[in-house]
C-alpha cells in the first residue's frame, strides 16, 4: 500500500454511531443539570467535565469526517 493510501480496515465510528453517542451524552448531561438543583457534588462536576470533554472530541471527529478529513481523532469514552 502506498504512503498516500489510507488503510480502511480499521475505520472509526460511523456518522450514525457518533450521532448516537453525542445524543446519549447530551441526554445524560441534561439529566445531571436537572438533578444538580439539589446540590453540586465533586462527582457531579467531574462527570460533567468528562462529558463535556468527550462531546468536544466527538463533535470534532464528526466535523472532520463530514469534511473528508477522517483523521484519527481520539474518542475517549467516559468512565
Amino acid at each position: 500500500m502506498s504512503a498516500t493510501m489510507k488503510d480502511t480496515t480499521q475505520s472509526g465510528p460511523t456518522a450514525r454511531e457518533l450521532a448516537e453517542r453525542i445524543n446519549q451524552l447530551a441526554t445524560e448531561r441534561s439529566g445531571l443539570y436537572r438533578n444538580a438543583v439539589t446540590g453540586w457534588s465533586t462527582e457531579l462536576r467531574d462527570r460533567l467535565k468528562a462529558i463535556d470533554g468527550e462531546l468536544a472530541l466527538l463533535w470534532e471527529q464528526r466535523r472532520r469526517a463530514r469534511a473528508g478529513q477522517d483523521d484519527d481523532v481520539p474518542v475517549r469514552h467516559a468512565a
